[in-house]
Formats: C-alpha cells, sequence, structure tokens
C-alpha cells in the first residue's frame, strides 16, 4: 500500500487550503493509500539557514521541525503539493520546507494541487521547475488547477464538485501509479 504526504501551502488561518486539504486527503484515501498531512503551519519551520545546501554531502540537520519534515517526505511512496498561487508564485512557506530537503526528493513522485484566481498555475510551474529541475524530483505531468469563481469559490467550497473531484483523483492516482 502506497503512503503519501499531503503538504499544506498556507499558514494563515481561515485559508482556502484549509478546504481543499481535506478534499486531497479524502481522494488519497478513496484510492486505497495511506495518508498524512505535513501541516506547514505546525511544523514551524524556520526560514532556511543551514550553512550547507541539503544536496552537500556533509549537510546536517539540526532542528528538529526540519528532521519531522525531513522523514516524512523520505518515508512516503509520493508528496502531493496544495498549493495558493500567491502573487503569481509558489508560497513562501512551500518552497521553504522544499528547499530543507535535498537527496530525498530524488526520484520522488509528486503531485501538483493547485488554485487561485489564475488556478494556481504559476505556482504549479514554480514548484515543477524547484522539484524537478533542482532536485530530481518525478512531478507528475498530471496536476490539477482550480480556478478561483470557476471551480472554487473565495471561500474554499467546490463550485464544480464533480469536475474539480475528478480533476484531483486523477492527480492522486498519477503519484500512486
Amino acid at each position: 500500500m502506497s503512503h503519501i504526504v499531503v503538504v499544506t501551502g498556507s499558514v494563515r488561518p481561515q485559508s482556502v487550503n484549509q478546504k481543499v486539504v481535506p478534499i486531497v486527503v479524502e481522494e488519497v484515501e478513496k484510492q486505497g493509500a495511506t495518508v498524512s498531512v505535513a501541516d506547514l503551519a505546525e511544523l514551524n519551520l524556520t526560514f532556511f539557514n543551514a550553512p550547507k545546501s541539503p544536496n552537500d554531502p556533509e549537510f546536517e540537520v539540526t532542528n528538529e521541525a526540519v528532521q519531522k519534515w525531513t522523514d516524512m517526505v523520505e518515508g512516503a511512496d509520493a508528496v502531493v503539493f496544495v498549493a495558493p498561487e500567491y502573487n503569481h508564485s509558489l508560497s513562501a512557506v512551500q518552497l521553504n520546507a522544499i528547499d530543507w530537503i535535498g537527496k530525498q526528493w530524488n526520484g520522488k513522485a509528486i503531485g501538483l494541487v493547485g488554485y487561485g484566481w489564475n488556478g494556481g498555475k504559476e505556482a504549479l510551474v514554480a514548484a515543477r521547475n524547484a522539484l524537478s529541475r533542482e532536485l530530481a524530483a518525478k512531478v507528475s505531468e498530471v496536476e490539477t488547477t482550480l480556478f478561483f469563481t470557476k471551480d472554487l469559490s473565495p471561500a474554499g467550497e467546490l463550485i464544480e464538485d464533480k469536475a474539480s473531484r475528478e480533476a484531483i483523483a486523477k492527480t492522486v492516482a498519477s503519484v500512486i501509479a
């Protein structure tokens, strides 16, 4: 049985992320995988400040939250990012989380579920570039984009429930396969 980690994309109270993440978790469970949520608000990772890159053979994790995050990624068969689009990019907390890990991304299956006024497209491009180009993760070509006022209300309620759930199901299936 596959184990999937779903990564939150916002630490803001009342964020739309708090409504989208449970839908992704539900879909992972429907497809028979186990799931855990990497809640970046709870992990409270410091901004990357290590003296060496995580890709450096001499890199050492000295922060408990970073170690917990690293263990979550290392123990997962795949990781799904639920990515809000902030200023036409990935949220700072998600990029920081990506930056804290090195070799654990290599070959890791990654799924992307984005949302925002532009469907989260720019956030997904930033995630894809960081994870596949720099860190050698296997980012699925099957991604979900949820547009505010079309697929998702600005408060986080699904408008196109069936179509949105089907898109999320395809993204999840692509990383479980």
